[in-house]
């Protein structure tokens, strides 16, 4: 009877899925969350899913990149800000942290050259 159980809750589970703005628990085959009222996606295979959506790519190389050459980075980031998210982070925060320091470097610099002037 246990497993009868166990076979009942999991045909459940697959009939249901959550909304992704309110975690609502709806049917499988909604379209417009009855509790919120939002448009769901639809379904996409996993195949066809981008590989950043999964958490799966995304690398702290892009933001090296991104800081020895700043317009790589920046070029990266306005191609990849949609397509690959975490890549085009990376790549976009090498870039800022190389500039910010750079100008920061700088105004040191300036300051004690028209400090010791």
């Amino acid at each position: 009877m246990d497993n009868q159980s166990t076979m009942a809750s999991q045909n459940d589970a697959r009939q249901f899925k959550f909304c992704q703005n309110c975690g609502a628990k709806i049917d499988a085959n909604a379209v417009i969350c009855p509790h919120c009222g939002v448009a769901l996606p639809a379904f996409t295979p996993a195949s066809s899913v981008p590989a950043t959506a999964n958490g799966k790519k995304g690398s702290y190389w892009w933001s090296v990149l991104g800081f020895f050459i700043p317009v790589a980075g920046l070029v990266l980031y306005i191609v990849w800000r949609t397509s690959e998210p975490k890549s085009a982070n990376a790549a976009g925060l090498g870039a800022l942290i190389h500039v910010v320091l750079w100008t920061a470097i700088i105004a040191f610099f300036f300051t004690l050259a028209v400090m010791t002037a």
